[in-house]
C-alpha cells in the first residue's frame, strides 16, 4: 500500500512539473512576444487619429468625396480583416474606414474600465468628426455591435444606414442574479498571476490562434495560415496578455446598463435604414437572436447567409460583400 501511495505521489509531481514547465515556457514566449510599441508595428497602410482619449488606429479606401462607411470589428479581430470588404467597397463608390477597436488592434488602450459601449461610442463619434465626415454608414460586426448601435443612438441624424452583422449586443436589462452568482468568475480575474499563465498558455498563444477562430466559423478552411498571421500582429504589443486579462474580467462581470438605457430612451429616433446580415450556422449568437433583435427593430431587414457561421466576411466574402453593397447602395 505504501509503495503505492508512493507511486501515486510521484505521479502526481511529476505531472505538475510537466505543466509547469510547459506553462514557464509558454510565460516566457509570451514575454519575449510582446515587447513592441503599437505604433512601431502598425501597418503603414493606417494612421493613428485623435478621438476622445485616444489615438485610434484605422485603415481607409476610396475616395474621401464618397459615402463613407465606418467599419468596427468583432472580438480578437481588427482592421485588416475587413480587408476584402474595404476593397469591394472602394471599387464600388464607397470611402470605407475601418478602425481598431480597443482592446484590439493597434488604437491606444485606455484603461480597461473605460471600455463600454458608451465609451467607445463617444470615441466613434470624435472619429467622425476628426475626419470631417457629415454622415457615415455604420457597420458592426460581433462584439462592435454594441459600439457601432450606440453610437446610432447618440448621433441618430448623422447615420446613413446601421449594419449590423451578427452581433453580439444586449438591449434587454441585465439579470442582477446572474451578476450575482459571478464571484467565483471574479476571484479568478483578480488571481492575475495565475490569470496570465494561463491565458498566455490559451487566449494569446500563437499555436492556438487558428483552432480558437476556427470555433467561430462553420468551415475552418477560411482561417488559412494568412489570416492567422493577421490575427496575430497586433499581440506583440507589449502587456497584450495582462491587459485583454484585465479587460476581459470586467467585460464578464460587468453589464452594459447604460447600451439599455439608451436603446430605451432613443430607440425611436433610430429612423435610418437598419440592415442585420446574419450566418445561418452561427452557434456564438444563434438565428434565433438576430430574428428577436429584427423584431425589436420595426421596418428592418435581414439577410441570411446559408452555410455561414458567426463571421460571413471572413468565410464568404465575395456574398457577403454583395450583399452589404446592394443594401449601402438601396439606404439614402
Amino acid at each position: 500500500m505504501k509503495k503505492f501511495l508512493k507511486f501515486i505521489l510521484v505521479l502526481i509531481i511529476s505531472i505538475l512539473s510537466i505543466l509547469l514547465i510547459i506553462i514557464s515556457c509558454y510565460s516566457l514566449a509570451a514575454s519575449l512576444r510582446e515587447t513592441k510599441m503599437a505604433d512601431s508595428i502598425a501597418p503603414a497602410t493606417g494612421r493613428f487619429i485623435k478621438a476622445g482619449d485616444l489615438q485610434l488606429y484605422i485603415q481607409e479606401l476610396g475616395d474621401p468625396k464618397n459615402p463613407p462607411v465606418l467599419m468596427i470589428h468583432g472580438m480578437g479581430s481588427w482592421s485588416e480583416l475587413w480587408r476584402e470588404t474595404m476593397i469591394a467597397l472602394s471599387e464600388n463608390g464607397f470611402y470605407a474606414i475601418a478602425v481598431d477597436l480597443p482592446p484590439f488592434g493597434f488604437s491606444q488602450r485606455p484603461d480597461p474600465t473605460q471600455l463600454k459601449s458608451v465609451d467607445q461610442a463617444m470615441r466613434l463619434i470624435d472619429l467622425i468628426e476628426n475626419l470631417g465626415l457629415k454622415k457615415v454608414h455604420l457597420l458592426g460586426h460581433s462584439f462592435g455591435g454594441g459600439a457601432t448601435l450606440h453610437t446610432a443612438l447618440l448621433i441618430p441624424d448623422q447615420i446613413i444606414s446601421l449594419n449590423l452583422v451578427d452581433v453580439a449586443v444586449s438591449i434587454e436589462k441585465s439579470d442582477d442574479s446572474v451578476q450575482a452568482e459571478s464571484s467565483l468568475l471574479d476571484s479568478f480575474f483578480e488571481m492575475q498571476w495565475i490569470r496570465d499563465r494561463i491565458f498566455e498558455s490559451t487566449v494569446t498563444n500563437p499555436h492556438l490562434t487558428k483552432k480558437l477562430f476556427s470555433l467561430f466559423v462553420y468551415d475552418s478552411k477560411c482561417i488559412t495560415d494568412e489570416k492567422v498571421k493577421v490575427i496575430q500582429s497586433p499581440m506583440r504589443i507589449e502587456g497584450t496578455t495582462h491587459y485583454l486579462g484585465d479587460w476581459l474580467g470586467i467585460f464578464i462581470s460587468n453589464a452594459d446598463d447604460q447600451l439599455y438605457q439608451d436603446f430605451i430612451e432613443n430607440r425611436n429616433k433610430l429612423l435610418m435604414p437598419i440592415h442585420f446580415i446574419w450566418g445561418e450556422e452561427d452557434t456564438v449568437t444563434p438565428l434565433s437572436r438576430a430574428e428577436f433583435l429584427q423584431k425589436e427593430f420595426p421596418g428592418s431587414s435581414l439577410d441570411i447567409m446559408n452555410g455561414i457561421g458567426h463571421i460571413p466576411q471572413l468565410e464568404s466574402p465575395e456574398v457577403f460583400n454583395q450583399i452589404l453593397i446592394s443594401l449601402l447602395k438601396e439606404s439614402k
